[in-house]
């Protein structure tokens, strides 16, 4: 039996399960009298057992107020912002139902297509112009209405459950499916990649990522340059130099290196011994 000093602290373990709470357990009837709550992860208002308002659609709803006053806005952006200045993308990495989706469809594949780090700012367009500008201007969630996560949670299920919605599919419902279809297939071949690229809300709690209370942090006298966490990351990026970076999902999944050459640690404290690091023979 290995030593339970090999092991990752129990947190870490219990990753995969927290995202599966996650994802159902925002979405359940029998928390239906507390929809409205603003919770800071995608989470799709076109499903009727939504418990939680999505940030997003909040936030599109509140940008037109902006004619008027900043409160509506600001308390969405408020809330969001002092998240990731708690966390970082912890929430990306822990709690989003379509970050689960897109790592469990990477599992199929064990080799990625590592896109450019690059392109990853490309969700900061997506955020300023599908979710601020347009909305301010057209008065819509346009977001909302491209989201692959609210494809896949309201787009597909509510017409199955519900048959009276079927003759109110238009074109725009085909081009949301289309949006979903790539992004799933894609997530067979990239890692993570509407996390990586296209997700606003990943790059509004991205601001924060590395000056949260929440940090991760590479000792490079640990590495042996194994490449273990590189294969581990479910965000495709490489944790020895892109830790903590704006494509960082601060998922803490290479925090379980063998050699504890990454831990998690703290703004306010020193490094979270993980467990005994193991020596070089044993790598994986």
């Amino acid at each position: 039996m290995a030593d339970s000093d090999d092991r990752p602290p129990l947190f870490l373990r219990l990753r995969r399960a927290v995202q599966f709470v996650a994802a159902f357990g925002l979405n359940a009837l029998f928390l239906y009298d507390l929809r409205g709550i603003c919770f800071p992860a995608l989470n799709c208002w076109a499903c009727p057992a939504a418990s939680f308002a999505c940030p997003m659609g909040a936030l599109q709803h509140a940008m037109p107020a902006l004619r008027v006053t900043l409160l509506a806005p600001l308390y969405v952006l408020g809330t969001l912002l002092a998240v990731s200045a708690i966390i970082g993308r912890s929430m990306c990495g822990w709690l989003c139902p379509f970050g689960l989706v897109q790592d469990l469809l990477g599992r199929i594949r064990r080799r990625h297509w590592r896109p450019p780090l690059w392109l990853g700012y490309l969700k900061y367009a997506v955020l300023v112009v599908f979710g601020l500008v347009l909305p301010y201007f057209t008065y819509r969630s346009v977001f909302c209405e491209l989201c692959p996560q609210g494809a896949l949670q309201g787009g597909i299920f509510q017409p199955l459950l519900h048959p009276e919605l079927r003759e109110l599919i238009g074109s725009l419902w085909y081009v949301k499916m289309a949006i979903l279809a790539a992004f799933l297939i894609a997530s067979v071949f990239v890692r993570r990649p509407f996390c990586h690229s296209f997700c606003p809300l990943g790059a509004l709690f991205s601001l924060c990522n590395r000056i949260s209370l929440v940090r991760i942090e590479f000792i490079p006298d640990r590495c042996t340059d194994c490449l273990w966490c590189v294969r581990a990351c479910p965000a495709g990026i490489d944790p020895r130099t892109d830790l903590g970076g704006h494509a960082c999902v601060n998922c803490m999944e290479c925090a379980k290196c063998p050699f504890d050459a990454i831990q998690v640690t703290t703004a306010l404290g020193g490094l979270r011994r993980a467990r005994k690091p193991r020596s070089e023979d044993d790598a994986p």
